[in-house]
C-alpha cells in the first residue's frame, strides 16, 4: 500500500488581535490565540478517500488549507508522496470562476502555467479530454459561468482542477450548493475519476450521505482534535465516540419512529480562543466524567484500525 498524504502532529493556532472595550472579547489590548487544529494525524493510502466531517469550526476546512499550502503549520507537518500536485475543488463554484471570462478560458489557463510543453492544438486536445471526462459538451467553451446550472459549474472546477494532473484532490464541500438529483451524479462522477485516474481524495464534508458514498477512511474532528477515526463502514455503522454517535443522531430521518431513538447533540460549540479544558467535548457530553475536565483522553483502538479518543473505554447509549 502507498501512501499518498501523512500527517503527524498536525498543528495551527491564529493570533487574536484584541481592541478595547468590554466583554469576553476586549478584556484588554493584547493577543490571544484561536486554537483551530491541535495535534491531528493520519494516514491516506493511494487511490481511496478520507472523509474529515464535523460541525462548523471544527478545523476540517483549516486541515484543507494546510493540504494545499495556503497557510503554514505551527508545528507537525504534512507529506504528499513523489511531486506536490493536490488541486482544489472548492463549495461554491460562482465563486471559483471568473464570471467575465469564458469556461474555455478558466481550462485553458491551468494548461497554461503547469503544461508549457503543450503548444495550442495541444492545449485544445487537452480540454477537449477534460470536457469528456466532466461529461461536458464542447460548446461549453463559449459559454460564461452566468450560462450553466450549479451541478453543470461544479463539473467545470472539476475539470480546471484535473488539468494540471494532480495527485490529490481537497474536495471542499463539494455538493453543498447543489440539489438532490445534482449531487448524486456529482457523486457517481467523482467516483469514476477516482477510479480511472487513480486520484487521492481528501473530502471536507459536514454530508454525513455524501462521505458515506465517497470515504474510505473516516476523520470525525470536534474544536481541532480527532476524536474518532478509522474504516468508514466501522465509524458510521458503529460509532464509539458521544460526539460521533450524537453527530450522526443528527441526520434528519424520515422514520418518526427512529426518531425517539436519537441522541442529537445540544448546546453550542465551545469557543476556540477559550477551549474546554481535558476532553474539549465534555461541555456537551451526556456522558461526562469527572476526569474528562482534567486530562485529554488519547486514542485507543474500538477495533482494527478504529480509533477513539474517550475516557470511557466501552461507551454505549443508554
Amino acid at each position: 500500500m502507498t501512501i499518498a498524504i501523512e500527517a503527524e502532529g498536525l498543528t495551527k493556532h491564529f493570533s487574536l488581535k484584541q481592541g478595547k472595550g468590554s466583554g469576553p472579547w476586549f478584556r484588554a489590548r493584547g493577543m490571544r490565540t484561536v486554537h483551530a487544529v491541535d495535534d491531528v494525524g493520519f494516514k491516506v493510502a493511494s487511490g481511496e478517500t478520507l472523509a474529515i466531517i464535523g460541525e462548523s469550526g471544527c478545523g476540517k476546512s483549516t486541515v484543507a488549507r494546510l493540504l494545499l499550502g495556503l497557510t503554514e503549520p505551527t508545528a507537525g507537518s504534512i507529506t504528499i508522496s513523489g511531486e506536490r500536485r493536490v488541486q482544489l475543488v472548492a463549495q461554491n463554484p460562482w465563486s471559483a470562476l471568473n464570471r467575465r471570462k469564458t469556461i474555455g478560458h478558466a481550462l485553458n489557463q491551468p494548461l497554461l502555467i503547469h503544461r508549457p510543453d503543450l503548444d495550442k492544438d495541444g492545449r485544445e486536445a487537452r480540454v477537449q479530454e477534460l470536457l469528456d471526462l466532466t461529461g461536458l459538451p464542447s460548446d461549453f467553451l463559449l459559454r460564461y459561468p452566468a450560462d450553466v446550472s450549479g451541478g453543470e459549474l461544479q463539473r467545470v472546477t472539476i475539470a480546471r482542477a484535473l488539468a494540471a494532473q494532480p495527485r490529490v484532490l481537497v474536495l471542499d464541500e463539494p455538493t453543498a450548493s447543489l440539489d438532490v438529483s445534482v449531487k448524486a451524479s456529482l457523486v457517481n462522477l467523482l467516483c469514476d475519476l477516482r477510479d480511472d485516474l487513480g486520484l487521492t481524495y481528501l473530502l471536507i464534508t459536514h454530508e454525513i450521505d455524501v462521505a458515506r458514498l465517497l470515504a474510505d477512511q473516516v476523520l470525525v474532528m470536534y474544536l481541532g482534535h480527532v476524536v474518532e477515526s478509522g474504516d468508514a463502514d466501522q465509524v458510521f455503522d458503529n460509532p464509539v465516540h458521544p460526539y460521533t454517535r450524537s453527530l450522526l443522531d443528527s441526520v434528519p430521518v424520515p422514520d418518526p419512529r427512529r426518531r425517539k431513538e436519537l441522541l442529537p447533540l445540544a448546546g453550542e460549540v465551545p469557543s476556540a480562543v477559550d477551549p474546554p479544558s481535558g476532553c474539549r467535548f465534555r461541555t456537551r457530553c451526556p456522558h461526562v466524567l469527572p476526569k474528562c475536565a482534567e486530562t485529554r483522553p488519547t486514542a485507543r483502538e474500538s477495533g482494527e484500525g478504529h480509533l477513539t479518543a474517550c475516557h470511557l473505554t466501552a461507551w454505549s447509549p443508554s
